[in-house]
This record gives structure tokens, sequence and C-alpha cells, in this order.
């Protein structure tokens, strides 16, 4: 039976059509205290058809703490998910198809939502499985420098790497879900392939550059990751043979890897970067791409010269603190020593470069 709309009810969806009618982004909208989860589903209906689906996500997200099986709560995220090309979106609305009785009214169009996710545009991402066990990680002598030792053997858990550098076209399809702020260079415009929230053309399939740590964690906790570990990077990309390179102890040449044969070598705009499908020949033992060179990839550790001294054995994440984070990998303007795989080099976590991008781990279930 319809009931009567209660005072609390009726403020709320005021405060919907009045005071959020400019569409605020979701950083600038405050969840509004002392609601019960009934009310605050009403306030995220009205938000949905207001249009302002990322506003209404945090409020879902907060009654759902409460009513997990609400299929209003469970139709609106759908709604939303799909709306902002979320990764996600098809698993909600099956969701909602299980829970739904079959003549619900709304039926129809969540079978059509369905079909709408079914051609959603970014490109999924390809995962490879690093499997459990120990690997020896670090080097000494020759061109290691001094903090890439003392090598020590770590036990790592099974995960799930990037098979790939994200792209720009992921990364917009998380700026238009998300309304980050798209990638800027921190120094020259002359280095961005973004043109405003549009991406140049031919630079879709390009690593996302000009991303700090943040943006970086924030991207890969949107696909459902996390970024790597600075021991995961490592063991991905050079097995548990003690190989100097992702592909072996061979030198690089120009079919396995995009680096610079030269000590100086300037940007010449997106010709320096190669496609995050190219270099198969560059592959790592479990099959990622591009783990040497094109671009340096953030990972999840503060940077610390000397944290090997006294690293934990098994599954280290880093210092607890620090100034700088680690990145990895090296990229189009370093020369063969410098993308070896146990190189290791930092940045201050709010820079963001033309030769800086992001891959992304998850757990391995």
């Amino acid at each position: 039976m319809r009931r009567m709309m209660s005072g609390t009810v009726l403020t709320i969806v005021l405060i919907a059509a009045g005071i959020m009618s400019g569409q605020p982004q979701a950083a600038d909208y405050h969840m509004i205290p002392g609601l019960s989860a009934q009310d605050r589903t009403v306030l995220a209906k009205s938000l949905v058809e207001q249009g302002q689906c990322r506003n209404a996500l945090l409020e879902i997200t907060e009654a759902a703490k409460s009513l997990s099986d609400d299929e209003t709560l469970i139709r609106l995220k759908a709604v939303c998910e799909v709306d902002l090309q979320m990764p996600g979106g098809k698993e909600t609305i099956m969701k909602w198809l299980k829970l739904a009785p079959q003549g619900h009214p709304e039926r129809g169009k969540m079978l059509a939502l369905l079909a709408k996710s079914q051609g959603a545009s970014e490109t999924p991402t390809e995962w490879v499985l690093v499997q459990a066990g120990d690997f020896e990680m670090g080097a000494e002598g020759g061109t290691a420098s001094p903090d890439e030792g003392p090598k020590h053997k770590v036990t790592l858990d099974a995960f799930y790497l990037a098979k790939h550098e994200a792209s720009n076209r992921q990364y917009q399809a998380f700026v238009k879900a998300t309304g980050r702020k798209v990638p800027e260079n921190c120094c020259d415009a002359r280095y961005n392939l973004w043109r405003g929230e549009a991406l140049m053309e031919g630079v879709g399939e390009l690593p996302a550059i000009n991303v700090s740590w943040d943006d970086a964690a924030a991207y890969c906790k949107w696909i459902g990751g996390r970024l790597p570990t600075e021991a995961e990077w490592e063991k991905a990309a050079r097995g548990t043979d003690g190989r100097l390179y992702p592909w072996g102890n061979d030198p690089p040449t120009g079919t396995r890897a995009n680096y610079s044969f030269d000590e100086v070598t300037g940007w010449t705009g997106p010709n320096s970067l190669a496609k995050t499908t190219d270099y198969e020949n560059g592959k790592s033992p479990y099959g990622a791409q591009q783990m040497a060179g094109n671009v340096w990839e953030w990972v999840q550790d503060w940077y610390d010269e000397n944290y090997y001294k006294n690293s934990p054995d098994k599954n280290p994440t880093g210092p607890s603190e620090g100034q700088t984070r680690a990145m990895r990998g090296g990229s189009w303007r370093n020369t063969a020593d410098v993308i070896r795989a146990t190189n290791r080099n930092k940045h201050s976590p709010n820079e963001r470069r033309v030769y800086i991008g992001i891959r992304c781990a998850k757990d391995a279930q």
C-alpha cells in the first residue's frame, strides 16, 4: 500500500530539488547526517532523477550498509554505474534481475539498461596471474645502485597484475565516471595529450601520463584493484630466475621495449610513446607487457633507499611513511641500464610528469 510522504522525506526531496540543483561534483557533495537508510534511499532516487549520479552513489553506498539487498537501492546503483560507464554495471543489473519479481514495472527498463551496458565504450582491463611463492629481490654490483641491495628472498601471495599500462581511453572513462581532474603536466602544456576532457587524435591507446600517485591509486581502486607493491611489481617483471629484464638477460632492442638509445632524449609529442599493447617480444614471464620502458609506473610503497636492509621477508608493503613514492620500469626517455627490472626510482606523489603512468594490481581470490 502506498504510504504518505513523511516530513523528513519531504525535506530531503526539497533539498535535492533546491540546494543541489547546481549539480555539484561528488567531491563537493556532503552526505546529510542523521538520515535513516529508508530516507537516504528516497534522497538517492531524487538525485538519480536529476542526473546527479555521482552524488547519488554516495547516498546509495551509505544506505546499503543497512539495506544490502534492497531492490530500489540495487536498481539505482545499476542505473548510475551504467550512466557513468563504471565497471560492475552489468553485474549490478544481473543482481537486480535475480532479486526483483518477474512482473516488476521497471523490469523492461532494466533489460534495456543491460543492453546498454553490453555496449560500454571503455576498454576492460586484462589481468595476468602471478603465482604465490618466493623470488630473489634486488641486485648488487655491476650497474646496480646502492638502493637495489642487498639481494634478499621475498615470499608473496598470489596476485593479479594488469597486462598493460592504463591507456588514455581507459582513463577517460574513469574521468567521466568520477569527475576527477584530467591529466595535466605539472610544468608545460606541450606535454599534455588531452584538450579539456577530450583526447588528442590518435592517443587513446597510448599510456595515460601526467598522473599523480593519488590519481593512479584512485584509478586502480575504480577498476576494482590497487597499485602493486614494489615487491609485487618486481616479481611480475622478472619472475623467479633473477633475470635483468622482463624478457631475460639479453640487452633491450627496438623490438622489446620503448626506451632511449641516447643519454638525453627530448619529448617529440605522442610519437615518444608506444601503444600499451605493443612490444609483445618484451613481455614478462607472466605475460605482462612493457614493464621495461614506455612510462614509469607508480607503485604502492613509500620510497626508502635503505628499506631492503630491514624489509619483511613476506608480502612487504614498504615504509609506513615517507616523502616520495616509488616508481618502477623506466620510460621512453631512459637508457638500457635504467629500465632494468630491479632499478628503483622515486617522485613526489603530487608530481604529474610526461614519463609517469599507471599499472594496477589486485588480490587473487
